[in-house]
């Protein structure tokens, strides 16, 4: 049986014992100390809207923690944050991720598109170099090196068109559309949980 099945199972379960329930809380006992397993399973059971983030960084903190700070410029919907911040340090895939055409540059550096198991897109900036397309990460590999630039660090732009449909994008910025570089818009672990994944 699939834990859907058992959901739907200890869901009816419920439903029907609801209807008795009244008289029994007023007694108390083993109703009463039951209940609360009963629907702590069906918790369980449910499925978790948000996908498994980790960070960009060895140490840093999980994607769904990360407020957006800034537009990707020149990339329409790519609204993003910076990390990192040392030379030379490596850059890791936040989750399963595939590379997307097409390849471009970030100036300074090497820049790549890239798929994540969640449906969520990445742009991935200011490195070393950039992964040939179609290669592919699991969660925590190295996809990267920061590059040498005034302010090192990696610049990871997030993409939801393909789970909110086209022209959406997460909040950014103090007002969730900027200023660029401004703090304020909720996480993005937040975000996607408002949408209801």
């Amino acid at each position: 049986m699939t834990d859907a099945k058992r959901q739907a199972l200890l869901k009816a379960a419920l439903d029907e014992l609801r209807l008795t329930r009244d008289g029994f809380d007023t007694f108390g006992g083993h109703w009463k100390r039951a209940w609360p397993k009963l629907e702590q399973l069906y918790e369980d059971l449910e499925p978790n809207p948000l996908p498994m983030l980790g960070p960009v960084v060895r140490g840093g903190k999980s994607l769904l923690n990360v407020s957006l700070t800034h537009n990707t410029d020149g990339i329409a919907h790519y609204p993003a944050f910076d990390d990192g911040w040392v030379v030379g340090r490596e850059v890791i895939a936040p989750e399963d991720l595939t590379v997307i055409a097409p390849y471009t540059s970030s100036n300074p550096g090497a820049a790549f598109y890239a798929l994540g198991k969640s449906r969520l897109r990445y742009w991935f900036g200011h490195l070393t170099s950039s992964p040939r397309i179609g290669t592919r990460f699991a969660r925590g590999n190295r996809i990267g090196v920061i590059a040498a630039q005034q302010t090192p660090h990696v610049h990871t732009g997030v993409n939801v068109e393909l789970l909110w449909g086209d022209g959406q994008q997460l909040k950014y910025g103090r007002t969730g559309r900027g200023p660029d570089y401004t703090n304020g818009a909720p996480t993005i672990g937040v975000q996607l949980r408002q949408a209801d994944l």
